[in-house]
């Protein structure tokens, strides 16, 4: 496996107004980051994407239209690559906020969308002035993190002048020993398709396709170094000696799509799956999984997946979370 250069960022929101929010936040968040990074990037505010003259330096269109030629697409005649960012909204199940408190939401950065920070500060300064939820509660923006080699470090503070780091490479993942088992715990929907078709049962090779596809997609486009063997291949080929478990249900939930102006239904799969058998090729696997996300809809924080494992003969186990 190839590695993926990326910056990780911690944004604390503070609600101005005691203000009631959905039970996922995901989708209400991307649709204003949406809206307030197009304020703030757009050099023409009334002129329409496709139409613009500084379509192909557009830092909006780096980020949310992710455009390639069509010969280096996922897909033959796909022009459309992974989207170079990962946005993580609170993961809690607090349905109201109020002045003190903090939302934190993350962003994940790779390939053309490295090096934006400037602009997602006053993205997510602008993001607050918009409001969140029907009443648009004001929010602001009071601090910023970013994941170093030394853990989360301040970067940016409510007053302050200017960027203490305007740019920080995140470290990679630490890979875990798996022991016997791992338990993989879908913590946000993990919405896959096969064959067209979306996945509402999950087996092994579902599984282990979704894990492949994910990484070997961002790896085309924005991995760095040689690739050694057939990495997704030897995955694959894991699929005789492992068991899955899936204790899953499908969750269904809706957004209102305001570029296309249409509802749009969201749903994933949620619970847990347990693995056993050969489980030691999968970590540095589920190791950037846990980072990056699985499946479908990754910029609305879907597919986030956290891991518990050991080893049977003394029970002990150990969480790892994707940072």
């Amino acid at each position: 496996m190839r590695s993926v250069p990326h910056e990780l960022y911690q944004f604390h929101l503070e609600p101005l107004e005691a203000v009631r929010v959905p039970p996922y936040l995901g989708s209400a968040l991307r649709g204003l980051f949406g809206r307030a990074f197009r304020r703030v990037v757009c050099a023409l505010r009334q002129e329409r994407c496709p139409t613009c003259l500084v379509r192909d330096t557009c830092t909006y269109q780096r980020v949310f239209e992710s455009r390639v030629d069509p010969a280096r697409g996922p897909r033959p005649g796909v022009d459309v690559a992974p989207h170079p960012y990962v946005l993580v909204p609170p993961l809690s199940d607090r349905l109201e906020y109020r002045p003190g408190d903090r939302i934190t939401c993350q962003v994940l950065l790779m390939g053309p969308a490295l090096g934006i920070l400037p602009y997602l500060v006053y993205t997510f300064q602008e993001l607050g002035r918009l409001g969140l939820s029907r009443d648009r509660k004001p929010l602001a923006l009071r601090s910023v993190e970013a994941l170093a080699e030394t853990g989360w470090t301040e970067v940016f503070r409510d007053g302050a002048e200017g960027l203490s780091e305007v740019r920080t490479v995140a470290p990679a993942p630490l890979v875990p020993d798996l022991g016997e088992w791992v338990r993989v715990r879908l913590a946000t929907p993990l919405r896959l398709k096969r064959r067209g078709r979306l996945v509402r049962d999950l087996d092994v090779e579902t599984f282990l396709v979704s894990l492949g596809r994910r990484w070997s997609h961002l790896e085309r486009f924005y991995g760095q170094g040689e690739e050694e063997g057939d990495a997704f291949g030897d995955l694959l080929r894991l699929r005789d000696r492992l068991d899955l478990a899936a204790r899953t249900r499908w969750h269904d939930w809706t957004r209102y799509s305001s570029r296309q102006s249409t509802k749009m239904q969201l749903g994933g799969l949620v619970g847990e799956l347990e693995l056993r058998g050969d489980v030691g090729p999968l970590a540095p696997w589920l190791a950037w999984a846990g980072r990056f996300h699985l499946g479908k809809a990754t910029s609305f924080g879907l597919g986030k997946i956290d891991l518990e494992h050991g080893a049977d003969d003394n029970q002990q186990t150990r969480v790892t979370g994707g940072f």
